[in-house]
Formats: structure tokens, sequence, C-alpha cells
């Protein structure tokens, strides 16, 4: 049987646009969002067998045949946004370079041609599939035409459409035109729902059916139906798609014909599209593996086995130092450098070379010789993890000057996250690179990276080589264009060996406190849960969802604040609406609260604690927070809580070796500093240089009365006040987070910035000069581009506004920290010390020091975290001592 695919490409646009953010743009500026989301549905939509024939089918601009009968029709419908519409001649060529028919005609929408071609098809005995997600093409779902939803992969037949609206397909139109259609601007017939509409179809059949039985009806029903009589004939005709439309081409002018992966490839090339293309294209290497991609050498005897003689590995070597740089890409045991043994190092001096050298027998005295020469320019990708290797195997590492990495980083933090080689591969190689996982496979087949023989490990290492060194002088041009390779070689490259230490030194935590904690958290997490059993009255699963909703809303008939799509929501805010109209809410609260410091904490500490060291060696990544700031993972140190006797509780478990204490210094008010200074708001910059309590000083402004007779609660309405300038917050947010109605929220923004008018001057020139270069910077000179502010998109547009606002205070105040940890390190190890820095969280930098030593740490980490960078106003770190974490905080 013959198949005919009939794709909604005005629906699948809208989707695409919506499902991807604006943010997603090409480095000219143009936006991409709905066309990479559309080539991307496009091309799973036929990644296996092809249909016979297909057709993708556009809304016409021109005005069509209901809107001149019904003048409402999708009248409420807002004019399509600018920045998608720069982006339809693009999908058109998509659509063109991937060969596949489209069809779009005036005076009709998309819908009625879709449906003439489907009826067409299954009239000459085809397999019709309509892809969309638009409800109305239900009316035609048959035993030969089935509708598939690509958003939610599910495909509609006559049995799966009765289940989902409650009427057969034929039925559909009559549903909408009782119950209307509110996305089409439908009118139905008011006080008629879905439920009601399929029960009368249910009993008559159709509209005209249930009119002609009208006085068989009573009540309300009946008089709805009888004012709304007009309105549902209108609302019929709205609702039916037109299947005579005269389209002039056969089925079989549709015929499906293979793309030419050249002309696909160099549009996606100009989109910036690099991970849709296609590997049959010439030209485009398909990773490890491709035959001819890279000249592949080995430093063994042979590439089978064989252990590599000195003699040849320096012969190797000696021949690639002659055309520096060189770049190195290690391969280790997974899951971490810190554990993983070193099996082997790739070297390339230049593109489409690669050389194996295995890091056994005497190869790794080779190694050492050139990795240690810091007159020998090396890059790589990751050189944290390079370093950390190295270093577990004697070798220190010295000259590398570049890291792909953290190059794709400073570029455009926010596009290629996390940075990984195989996205930089694709953004500036075209190039498609080789998971590990298909050599090391999966499952309980998986093989440790040291078990795979050299002759499949040593070509795949060499194209990582390869790509390094490829991608180098791009990203290189690139950070010279942008003005950052002096903050690439000052802070972020040397800042990797600092948090490299700090990972491999780790911190120390007790199992037995910990242990002790969770018998704490769980004895009140298991009182909670009777308290909460007592209310409802009977025992059920508090973790579910359902369940609960069930408890609060069905049993104890309490308000439904929202719901989901599957139901009532039982989310926190929820939890704490409700938690003044009934006490179940509180303790349910209480109950979530132990539950997830035993899931999230007492549990993921104890389990991340390393047998050997008896420390938690957390990862400090600098490639993921589009702000700037460093980003803890394995375990999540940064997520510890702080303020509540719960945190102080877990806190207590991390602990000092004897013989040691730590310490911990904390910056006051940095961002809120940070903001004096950008903005030079006379109130504010007063207000650090002479010490006065700003939150303080913000509530008697809001609260009109002097600063001294400000409540304790008034001051926390203050720091929240200020906080949320720095975050953007409007009224909507700043009401939610106080508690207190969207006015009075306004009125407290209002009489900050009236206080505070230098900060509303800088917020709105910063965002303006951000919509004119497209980016804001930290004082660093950090770029973060800001696409969102372009978007005709609110939500969006807005969402850039809050970046374009807070990336240069909370930027600025991740750059302020990183520097600050690189002096402390410097001069930590200038004189010899034995003080580690161990943690950095937020604002608060975490070390370790010998009794012995304390007194000069302490005086050195104030002395720099205070005169990091010349502020305006005066930078405050307060430090803190203690055998805990705890006690120390």
């Amino acid at each position: 049987m013959k198949k005919l695919v009939l794709v909604d490409g005005s629906a699948l646009i809208f989707r695409a646009y919506f499902a991807i953010p604006a943010s997603f743009a090409t480095t000219s500026g143009l936006h991409t969002n709905a066309i990479f989301g559309f080539a991307t549905m496009f091309r799973k939509l036929f990644a296996g067998k092809k249909p016979d024939y297909g057709v993708v089918v556009f809304d016409s601009a021109a005005k069509t045949f209901r809107e001149e009968k019904y003048a409402d029709y999708k009248a409420q419908r807002q004019e399509m946004a600018s920045d998608l519409v720069e982006q339809l001649p693009w999908i058109d060529k998509v659509v063109e370079c991937n060969r596949f028919p489209r069809l779009r005609m005036d005076g009709y929408e998309a819908d009625d041609v879709i449906g003439t071609l489907a009826k067409r098809g299954a009239e000459q005995g085809m397999d019709v599939v309509i892809v969309s997600g638009d409800k109305d093409f239900a009316q035609l779902v048959s035993d030969r035409v089935r509708m598939f939803d690509p958003m939610r992969d599910v495909t509609y037949d006559p049995e799966l459409v009765r289940k989902k609206w409650g009427v057969r397909p034929d039925q559909i139109v009559d549903l909408f035109a009782l119950m209307g259609d509110a996305i089409d601007n439908i009118p139905g017939v008011a006080g008629i729902g879905q439920k009601g509409a399929a029960t009368l179809l249910e009993k008559y059949g159709s509209v005209e059916a249930i009119y002609a039985s009208l006085g068989e009806l009573k009540g309300k029903q009946k008089a709805s139906l009888e004012a709304g009589r007009e309105s549902a004939k209108i609302s019929k005709e709205l609702a039916t798609i037109d299947c005579a439309v005269p389209i002039a081409e056969p089925i079989e002018a549709f015929a499906i014909v293979e793309p030419d992966a050249t002309v696909l490839n160099a549009l996606y090339k100009e989109l910036e599209f690099y991970s849709l293309l296609r590997g049959d294209s010439p030209g485009l290497s398909s990773g490890a593996g491709a035959s001819g991609a890279v000249e592949y050498r080995s430093a063994g005897t042979s590439v089978h086995a064989g252990t590599p003689s000195n003699t040849n590995t320096k012969e190797l070597l000696a021949e690639l130092c002659a055309t520096p740089p060189l770049a190195f890409v290690p391969i280790f045991d997974l899951p971490s450098p810190i554990t993983g043994k070193l099996v082997g190092v790739a070297v390339s001096a230049k593109p489409g070379s690669g050389t194996w050298i295995p890091f056994h027998g005497d190869a790794a005295e080779a190694l050492k010789a050139v990795l240690e020469d810091p007159k020998i320019p090396k890059v790589t990708h990751d050189v944290k993890t390079l370093w950390q290797l190295l270093k577990r195997n004697g070798i220190a590492l010295r000259g590398a000057s570049f890291d792909t990495m953290l190059a794709s980083y400073l570029i455009e933090p926010t596009k290629l996250i996390p940075h990984r080689l195989d996205q930089i591969a694709r953004e500036y190689l075209q190039r498609t690179l080789k998971p590990l996982k298909d050599l090391t496979g999966g499952g309980q087949k998986e093989r440790r990276v040291s078990d795979i023989p050299e002759d499949e490990i040593g070509p795949f290492a060499c194209h990582l080589a390869d790509a390094v060194i490829s991608a180098w002088p791009k990203l290189a041009e690139r950070l010279t264009q942008i003005e950052a390779t002096r903050h690439f070689e000052a802070h972020e490259m040397p800042l990797a060996y600092v948090l490299g230490q700090m990972e491999l030194d780790g911190i120390k935590v007790d199992p037995k406190e910990l242990a002790s904690a969770q018998v704490e958290f769980a004895t009140a997490r298991d009182a909670e849960s009777k308290k909460v059993f007592e209310l409802a009255g009977r025992e059920f699963n508090i973790g579910s969802t359902k369940q609960l909703g069930a408890v609060l809303f069905d049993e104890l008939k309490l308000p439904v604040v929202k719901k989901t799509k599957t139901g009532y929501s039982t989310d926190s805010e929820v939890l704490e609406r409700l938690a003044s109209k009934h006490e179940i809410a509180k303790h349910i609260l209480e109950f979530r609260k132990y539950e997830k410091l035993i899931n999230t904490y007492t549990e993921v500490l104890t389990a991340a604690i390393n047998p050997a060291t008896g420390r938690v060696h957390a990862t400090f990544q600098q490639t993921v927070s589009a702000s700037g700031r460093l980003i803890s993972t394995d375990p999540d140190l940064q997520r510890t809580p702080i303020r509540t006797p719960e945190g102080k509780r877990i806190r207590t478990a991390f602990v000092a070796d004897p013989g040691n204490l730590l310490i911990s210094a904390d910056w006051s008010q940095i961002e809120l500093r940070v903001l004096a200074h950008v903005s030079g708001d006379p109130i504010l910059v007063e207000s650090f240089a002479k010490n006065v309590d700003v939150h303080r000083r913000t509530a008697a402004e809001l609260f009109h009365c002097a600063p001294e007779a400000v409540t304790k609660e008034q001051r926390n309405i203050g720091k929240t006040v200020n906080f949320a300038t720095i975050y953007g917050q409007g009224a909507t947010a700043l009401g939610q987070i106080l508690g207190i109605p969207r006015k009075d929220a306004e009125g407290y923004i209002a009489a900050y910035f009236e206080t505070y008018a230098g900060v509303r001057k800088w917020l709105d020139g910063t965002i303006e000069e951000a919509r004119k270069n497209g980016y804001v910077t930290t004082l660093l000179g950090r770029r973060r581009y800001v696409h969102e502010l372009s978007s005709r998109n609110p939500t969006e547009a807005a969402f850039g506004e809050r970046v374009a606002a807070n990336t240069p205070i909370q930027g600025s105040a991740a750059d302020l920290c990183k520097i600050a940890m690189l002096k402390i390190a410097r001069k930590l190890e200038s004189e010899s010390m034995r003080t580690r820095m161990l943690v950095q969280i937020h604002d608060e930098l975490l070390f370790e020091a010998p009794e012995t030593e304390l007194s000069r740490a302490k005086a050195i980490v104030k002395e720099i975290m205070e005169s990091a960078w010349p502020l305006s106003v005066p930078l405050v770190a307060e430090v803190g001592v203690g055998k805990t974490w705890a006690d120390a905080h």
C-alpha cells in the first residue's frame, strides 16, 4: 500500500518557535529558533523509511473564505512576531533543500489543502498520515487516514479519537459547533462544554438532530441551545475542513526523493546547524573511524600490541615538537580523573594528524619531558582534567596556553553548554566525533576504557586531538575579536589549576556525624507523617501527588489553588497558601523538608565519601553557569543549607584533619556593593562607604521611618526589595515572595527607585545598551549575549531584560571571586604554606589550615578578598574559624 504523509507546516513552525529559546541565533544575529526546531522535527519525522508521497502545507498570507464569512474568526490572534517572520523564508529553504514538496494556496488554510489531499489519497487506497497536533484534523480520521501528533508522539485512529474527545471523527465538527474553539475564536454555544456536547451527540448524532429534538430537552441546556442556534450553525461551518480545494497537481506530483546532502549541508552550515549536518556529504568527517580523516600513528611497536620503546616515543615527540603548539588529549578510566587510570595520551601538531602514546613503559618518561617543558606551547580541551591526571602520575604540566572548552565558554557562555569537545567540533569544524560510549558499550557488557584494545582507542583519541588542534585557531581568533583574550589568559586558564587542586584535595566528611544527622531527620520526618495521617484520618503515600491531592481537595475539601495537566497541584507554593487554612499543609511541608534533607544531603554526601581518602571530592565546573559563577557537582556542595538549624547540622559533618582548622571567609553583600559601584548611586555608595546597614536604610525609606525604628520584619522586606532589583523581579514576583498584593509590591518598587534614582538610570541604560550591542559585559569585560531582548515574545523579552540587568552584577561578583581565589592560591604557594583552599560556594571560600598557620592564613584571605578589585565602595569579608564548617561559618 502506498503511503502519503501530509505535514501541517504552519503548526510545526509555531511549535518549533515556542519550543526553542529566542537565544538560538547565528553569530550574525539571525534568529534561528523556529528554523532549527522545524528542521529538527522534520528530520526526525523522516529518519526511517520514507513515504511514497508527501507534502508540507503552509498557510497563505491571503484572506481565507472563513474570514470573509465571519470577521471574528481567529481575530484574537496576535500579529506574528517579527523575529519569527524573518525566519519563514529560511524554513521554506529547509523544505526545498530537503527536496520535499511544499504547497500553499491563497484563500484557503493549510487545513483545507491537507483535507483535500487526504481525501484524494484515501479514495486512491493510500495509507494517509496527517502530521499535526491540531485537533481540527480529528474530523478527517478514518480507517484510511490517521493523525500523528509529533509533540506527544501519539497517532490517532478512530478509536483513539473517540477516547480523546468522546465522539466519532465524523462528529468532531458537531462537537466544536457546540463547545466552540477558543484557539480559532469559534464561538460555539454559550453554556455548552465538551462533556455536555459529547453527551448530546452520543444521543442525537449531530447538531441538526439535536435542534430537531430540542423539545425533548429541558432547563438551562435547552435555553442555551435555543439562544445559540445561529452561533452553532456558523461554528459548524467554520470548523468544517473544506475537502474540495481546487488543487491542480495529482498525488503523484508529490513523490518523495532523497535530498542532496551537499546542498542541505550548505544550508545548515550557513545557518550554523552543525548538529544537523549529514555524514554522507563530501568533506564532512564522521569523527573517529572516518576513513582517511586523520593520519593515525602509534608510539607502540605495533598498533595492536607491544610496549613502545623510549627511543621510538622520543623520536615521535621530537618530530611533533618541531611544529608547535601541540594538542594533548588524555584518555582515562571513567568516571573521574580523580580516581581513573591514565590509559594514554593523543597528540596532534597539525590538522589531519594524530599520534597515540599509551601511558605505560618508558613512554611515560618521554611524555613527561615534553609535558613539563614550559617552552613547548600546548593546547587541550579541559586543561583541569589533563593537569589532574598528569599530577597524579608525577608529571607537572607546564606551557599549557589554550583550552578549547574555556575559550568556547567565554565566546558565548549559553550556546554550547557544557562546551564538550563534540559540541565544539560540530560548531567550529562541522565535524561529528564518535562518542566514547560507542567503544565502551553499555549495561553488563560495558568495558573499562583501559580494557579497550589500542587499535580502537588510539584512532578514537587521535580524532579528539585533531579536533582540538583544528579548533584552536578559530577559537583564538574569536576571543581576540570579542576582546576576551586577556581575561582568558589572566583568569580562566590559571583558575582551572586552582580548581583542579581543590578537587584533588577534597574536604573531609565525618560519616558518623552524617549518620547521626540522618537518624534525627528520619525521626522528625516520621513524626510529621504521623501527624499528617492523623489530620487526614487515614494513611496514604504522602509522596504521591495524586494521593495527596485526593486527600487535600476531595476528602478535606480544601480550596483548589491550581491544577496541572494531570490533576491537582500540590507544590510548595500551593501548600504554603493552604497552611493558613488547615494545619495539615504545614506538616506536609515539614515532612518534605526532612525527606529532602535525607535524600539530597545525608545520603548523597555519605555515598560521595572517597573510601581511600575519607574526603568528598566535588567537581567545580567553569563552563556551565551563564553568569560566570562556578558550579559544584558530584556532589553539589553549593546547595548545602546555610541559615537553617538543619543546614548547620549537616555542616557539622564537614571537619578538619587533626591539628587543622577550617576557615570560612564570606563576602558581605558583594552583589549590592557591585551594584553601588556600577550604578554610582550616591545614596547606595554612601551607605557602604559609611558602613550603614543598607537593608535597614532601604526599609526606612519604604516605611517612612527612622532607621533605628525599623523592625526585624521590615528589614527583611527591605532586604528582599534590594535583591529583587539585582534579579530584575517585577511586582508580581515580589508580591509572591513577600506574600503581599501586587499593588503593594508596586509601591515598594516605586519607593525603592525614588530613593535610589541612580540605580534606575543605570538599569535603563544597561538594558538599552544591551539592545544596541546584543550583549552585556562584566567589570572585567566578559560578555554575555542576550538574544532574548529582540524577541517579540513578551515572556522571553522580559527574561532578556532581567539577564541584561543581572549579568553585570552577578557576573562581576563571580569575576571578583575568581580573582580572589587566584591571588590567594598564589600567595599561599609563594609562602610555602600548607593551608589549602577546599570549597567555593556562592560568596564564601572555605580553607583548611594547620593551627600553626591559622593567624597568617586568616590575614591573607581577608586582605586579598577585601582588595580583589578597586571598587568605589569597600569590599568586606567576614572570616570565621572552627573545627567544623558549622563552627567556622
